[in-house]
């Protein structure tokens, strides 16, 4: 099983058995270490009080006399060894040993006290003690064989129940894991539940704490999924209503021109499809737009623009739809006034203010774009908006007077958006000094 595919709760009985399991071979190798210390500290003992025991009987003894012992007892005895010295006499002589095979020249013997060395190809560890009063040398010796197998067998006791308790410590951790898991598992079902025509909240429940954050924020993103959906959805149907009247339109006055007998009324018909099929490739443009501004969380490059020399740029663009209505066109600006912006996006937000104002701005009118520090303002001497529909502006769809002019209600919607991207504040208001509307944008001091 891979680590993409393994589950929780498999990987985390997998590392804390892991875990155990390596704490487990420290603490067995600590028990062999504390163990062959203490063996060796309780042999060393032994070693001292035997030959310090020997040196108490060792009085006239016979030369060179293996001392017949009995049997071993015990299965660590038979790997002890004795030899007792007369070193008054010289060359000096044997008093006792343990047996005939051990058998060590005087010059060979070891340092007095503890030491460790090699007798017939083992290691032994030795002590030997001199009696000064009676000149008498004991040598004591023991394999360390017998230390080495005492501290395994005292580790590998200490280690036995920890490796047969692993399993049934294994059967209860995964038991445990299941169980601490299971308020995930609820949260699990409770998402499975959940369908893109109904996205509820979740309710946190007995949730542990570790996971109420994730529930929080998946929350808030269901709550604004949600929102995204219906505004889709809200979207989806005010464009098809609006793409259904002109269709319909359409269709009637091609029928007209069809059924008609009179080159001039066919004309009339014909020119009005033109106007119908423009309104529709304009409103399929303006959709096409907002949905990719939807879409953005901010733009996609960011690079220095002079909104005098962008101001001018898309004034020029419009000037003739501006001519053909005598309206003048009037820019004043300080130069130049630079912004960390979207040049693409900030064009498609001034043709759509100045396109909105030339609509609403009757024949002879006047239009004016200023531009002071970080703002942008776009006034026209048009009817304007009655203060209590203000609020209604930027609205999708909405067009306040159906009456009035061609356009689709979708150009202010898409200018707040453009402004939302660049964390500029658009301001709706009555004109100053005469009648229309006048559009702030405030870009922000620093980006």
């Amino acid at each position: 099983m891979s680590k993409q595919t393994m589950s929780l709760q498999n990987r985390l009985a997998l590392l804390l058995l892991g875990a155990v399991m390596l704490f487990g071979i420290i603490a067995g190798y600590e028990s062999y270490r504390n163990a062959l210390h203490e063996a060796d500290e309780l042999f060393d003992a032994q070693l001292a009080q035997f030959a310090q025991s020997l040196l108490s009987v060792a009085t006239d003894l016979d030369d060179d006399r293996a001392a017949p012992l009995p049997p071993p007892a015990h299965k660590y005895q038979q790997d002890f060894v004795f030899e007792i010295w007369d070193t008054e006499e010289k060359p000096a002589r044997v008093l006792l040993r343990s047996n005939s095979e051990f058998t060590m020249p005087i010059h060979q013997l070891p340092e007095e006290k503890f030491s460790s060395g090699e007798w017939n190809g083992r290691h032994w560890r030795f002590y030997r003690q001199h009696d000064e009063e009676r000149d008498i040398d004991v040598l004591v010796g023991q394999s360390d064989t017998v230390r080495e197998e005492l501290a395994r067998e005292v580790a590998l006791h200490n280690v036995t129940p920890f490796l047969f308790g692993l399993p049934v410590l294994a059967l209860f951790a995964i038991l445990a894991i299941r169980f601490g898991l299971s308020p995930l598992r609820r949260l699990t079902e409770s998402l499975r539940r959940l369908s893109p025509e109904q996205l509820t909240t979740v309710t946190p429940g007995d949730t542990p704490r570790e996971i109420t954050p994730v529930v929080e924020a998946l929350n808030s993103l269901l709550v604004r999924t949600a929102g995204v959906l219906e505004n889709e959805r809200r979207f989806t149907a005010d464009a098809a209503h609006e793409l259904r009247t002109p269709l319909a339109a359409l269709q009637a006055q091609l029928q007209a021109a069809q059924l008609s007998s009179s080159d001039i009324e066919r004309s009339e018909c014909l020119a009005k499809s033109l106007q119908g099929t423009e309104r529709m490739s304009h409103l399929v443009g303006q959709l096409l737009t907002l949905s990719r501004l939807d879409e953005l969380t901010a733009p996609a490059l960011l690079e220095p623009v002079d909104l005098v020399e962008l101001a001018r740029s898309c004034s020029a663009e419009l000037a003739p739809d501006a001519l053909a209505k005598n309206i003048a066109l009037e820019l004043r600006a300080e130069t130049p006034i630079k912004i960390s912006a979207s040049e693409e996006l900030l064009r498609i937000m001034l043709r759509n203010l100045l396109d909105n104002a030339i609509r609403y701005t009757p024949r002879g009118g006047h239009v004016t774009i200023a531009l002071e520090g970080k703002t942008l303002a776009i006034t026209d001497s048009g009817l304007g908006v009655d203060t209590d529909k203000l609020p209604l502006l930027g609205k999708r769809f909405s067009r306040l007077d159906p009456s009035g002019p061609e356009g689709v209600g979708l150009g202010l919607s898409i200018v707040l958006r453009i402004a939302a991207l660049h964390h500029a504040n658009a301001e709706f208001r009555q004109a100053t000094g005469h009648s229309g509307l006048a559009v702030s944008v405030h870009f922000p001091e620093t980006r």
